[in-house]
């Protein structure tokens, strides 16, 4: 097992990010979430919260885009996330790097009460094959946060967890651990001494600064 501090990211940003003023766009979509929320008034009030503390992030961080959201029952969220992302087009093929990950990303209303499995939260729905431990080898591309997520985590947690696990500046290698591989084979590729220099991806924070590139 190789693994790596959590990706910093600036304390104060991330808790004061229901004092950001958002910019006119995001006012707008988080007018329309308030318009479509559904479901009981305490959840109804978290995804709100929740939706708020996602678009404040995106406009802090220069990484995030939302292309869709639905607030009717579960949280639900189309969201792109500027990240280098490793693909492995062809099993003896050369390993490719996408600048850009579109995520399919729930927050369900049992996040409240009790732990949720690692994998139920993110799915990869571009670009693919996705070549990470991490990453179900299927077509679905779960993404696995590790064995389970705490209860109440925040949606923001849930993001800065993917941004780690995408670069690899935290990563579960051991296939042996079922913990957090989701891909046995991947795991055991990028334990290959040439594969392992790679990682990380990326050292650059969550939050994009001039002095932070890709």
């Amino acid at each position: 097992m190789i693994s790596e501090p959590k990706t910093p990211v600036p304390a104060r940003g991330l808790h004061t990010l229901g004092e950001v003023m958002l910019d006119e766009p995001l006012r707008e979509l988080l007018e329309f979430a308030r318009a479509t929320c559904g479901g009981p008034a305490a959840w109804r009030q978290r995804k709100l919260v929740e939706v708020r503390e996602l678009l404040a992030l995106a406009q802090l961080s220069g990484r995030l885009r939302l292309q869709w959201l639905d607030v009717a029952v579960d949280l639900r969220a189309v969201i792109e996330m500027r990240v280098p992302v490793p693909c492995l087009p062809k099993p003896d093929g050369a390993l490719e790097i996408a600048p850009l990950a579109v995520l399919g990303v729930i927050y369900r209303q049992e996040v409240l009460v009790s732990p949720q499995p690692g994998f139920s939260f993110v799915q990869i729905l571009a670009p693919g094959p996705v070549w990470s431990a991490s990453v179900s080898g299927d077509h679905r591309q779960l993404l696995c946060l590790g064995t389970s997520l705490p209860v109440g985590i925040p949606l923001k947690e849930i993001l800065l967890l993917t941004y780690g696990a995408l670069t690899m500046q935290t990563v579960q290698l051991d296939p042996r651990d079922s913990a957090g591989v989701m891909n046995p084979a991947a795991a055991q590729w990028w334990t290959c001494a040439n594969n392992l220099k790679k990682i990380p991806l990326s050292r650059a924070p969550f939050v994009v600064s001039s002095e932070a590139k890709l």
